[in-house]
């Protein structure tokens, strides 16, 4: 277990730290000693260096979600997913795009400011009036489509509305999935408006409303307006903490389905699927993880830990090397105790149930 002491090892490591490439730096992880990460720049699985993770690849949609999934297909509305933290509802986005061949997801993550702008562009207005006021210098005026270049960025929803018509940089019509996270964190205006321009599949840029503008490319299609191709209407994904009502409105025009914490059989499914988490997990090992869980989740009374927590815990325990069985026989003389007993913070998010949970362990779970 000292391999994995990293205050310990890296502080020496340190000494004495030269900050010329010779020394690692101060808990800096080798990819084998760190949790998979994502693999957020196309490059294969596995690669050194890159990311080990395709988000998505390994999600596992229990069937009455899949139902879900058509019927928000097939009526081209919003579904708004609800359920624990940790049970897989952003996950879904990454699944459909990657089942469907839809690209990217488009990924937006809600704030109590948060605006419908700010699901359609971004606008750099420090960079353009410095340009504008360089521009001016030389006598030049900057044109509306160089304005758009330089400063407008299309994000989450105006980007996939955009991408449907082909206005792109390939020039080629697409659709794409948009994430809405914590959709319930947003103004109470909010979540109508962005259905608003979803269904109108419309929305305008007033920074590109110059007298160039009006007229570029021409006079019915002018540039600040953006249209999208109804044939290819993204397909949203919005989920929600439930941490406060949603407008009737709003939910009038969207799909719902409640992902519930999965069964011990479909949870048994899920772990054989993270190959790229838990390489050669057998069935026994996995039945005995599962079972000490739901030991330890009935014990919580807080933050119950869902399926997001369960893999990161069985990653951690079988890279330390760790068995259920050292858990069911804890000894607190062993050498390698209190870095057992620290896994259990992944699963027990508040100091009371911290607290109930490690007692319980040293009562071989009794407690």
């Amino acid at each position: 277990m000292e391999h994995y002491n990293f205050y310990k090892n890296r502080a020496e490591e340190n000494k004495p730290f030269e900050p010329d490439g010779k020394n690692p730096l101060s808990f800096e992880l080798s990819p084998d000693e760190q949790f998979p990460m994502l693999n957020r720049d196309g490059q294969p699985a596995g690669t050194k260096g890159k990311g080990t993770i395709i988000r998505g690849k390994e999600y596992d949609p229990p069937e009455p979600l899949q139902h879900a999934v058509n019927v928000a297909l097939m009526l081209h509305k919003p579904l708004l997913l609800t359920g624990e933290p940790g049970t897989g509802k952003s996950d879904l986005a990454y699944h459909l795009a990657l089942h469907f061949g839809w690209g990217d997801v488009e990924h937006f993550v809600t704030r109590t400011d948060s605006v419908a702008t700010d699901l359609l562009y971004r606008y750099d207005s420090l960079a353009h009036f410095q340009k504008v006021n360089s521009q001016k210098e030389r006598g030049r005026k900057l044109p509306v489509d160089e304005i758009e270049k330089l400063f407008i960025s299309y994000v989450a929803l105006g980007r996939a509305i955009c991408d449907s018509s082909g206005y792109n940089d390939e020039k080629v019509s697409r659709r794409r999935v948009v994430l809405i996270d914590e959709i319930d964190k947003a103004p109470r205006d909010l979540p109508n408006d962005i259905l608003t321009i979803l269904e109108e599949m419309h929305f305008e840029v007033p920074q590109l409303k110059t007298a160039h503008g009006l007229q570029y490319p021409s006079k019915e299609k002018p540039i600040y307006k953006k249209t999208g191709n109804e044939e290819l209407k993204p397909v949203v994904i919005l989920t929600s903490n439930s941490e406060k009502t949603l407008p009737e409105a709003f939910l009038r025009r969207c799909v719902f389905f409640h992902i519930d914490m999965p069964e011990r059989e479909h949870l048994m499914k899920i772990l054989l699927l993270k190959k790229s988490i838990l390489p050669g997990i057998t069935e026994p090992e996995r039945d005995e993880f599962i079972t000490l869980f739901y030991a330890i989740r009935d014990l919580v009374k807080g933050k119950k830990p869902a399926t997001h927590e369960l893999i990161l815990w069985t990653w951690w325990m079988r890279k330390h090397g760790f068995t259920p069985s050292d858990i069911y026989h804890y000894d607190k003389h062993a050498p390698t105790a209190k870095i057992l007993l620290s896994g259990i913070s992944v699963l027990a998010k508040e100091a009371d149930d911290w607290k109930k949970v490690t007692e319980a362990i040293a009562a071989k779970l009794k407690g």
